[in-house]
C-alpha cells in the first residue's frame, strides 16, 4: 500500500545553536501562551497549526508501521542468498465463489546460476 502524500510543509532549517536557542524557548514553556491565545500573535498560531499537521502526520505513519510490521517476511533460509517475492493478490470468482491467490517465488543465487521456482498459492 502506498503512502499518502504528506500534509506538511518544511518549517525551518535551524542547526547548532540556532537550533538549540529554539528547543531553550520551548523548554521555558512558552508554548503554552500560544495555545492559550492564539489571537495574540497570528503568526505563532499559523506554525502551530502547522505542527500539528505534522504530528496527526507522524500519528498515521506509526499506525501504518504498526499495522505493517508483522508482514515482514524473516528470512527463512537463514541465509544471504535466498530471495522471497510475491506477486500481487488476486481474485477470481466461479459461481459465485470467489478465490483469492498469490504467487510466490524462491530464488536461491548461492549457485553459479540462480534458481528460481515459482507457486500459486491459493488462499481460503
Amino acid at each position: 500500500m502506498a503512502l499518502t502524500d504528506k500534509k506538511y510543509s518544511s518549517i525551518h532549517s535551524k542547526t547548532g545553536s540556532e537550533l538549540t536557542k529554539l528547543k531553550d524557548v520551548y523548554d521555558a514553556g512558552h508554548i503554552n501562551r500560544i495555545i492559550d491565545n492564539p489571537d495574540d500573535d497570528e503568526v505563532l498560531t499559523a506554525l502551530m497549526y502547522q505542527m500539528q499537521k505534522m504530528q496527526d502526520e507522524l500519528d498515521y505513519l506509526r499506525t501504518e508501521i504498526s499495522s505493517n510490521k508483522d508482514k515482514v517476511i524473516p528470512n527463512v533460509t537463514g541465509t544471504t542468498n535466498h530471495d522471497i517475492s510475491f506477486g500481487a493478490l488476486t481474485s477470481t470468482t466461479v459461481k459465485g465463489k470467489t478465490t483469492y491467490s498469490v504467487v510466490m517465488t524462491v530464488t536461491d543465487s548461492s549457485g553459479g546460476k540462480p534458481l528460481a521456482k515459482t507457486v500459486t498459492l491459493t488462499l481460503s
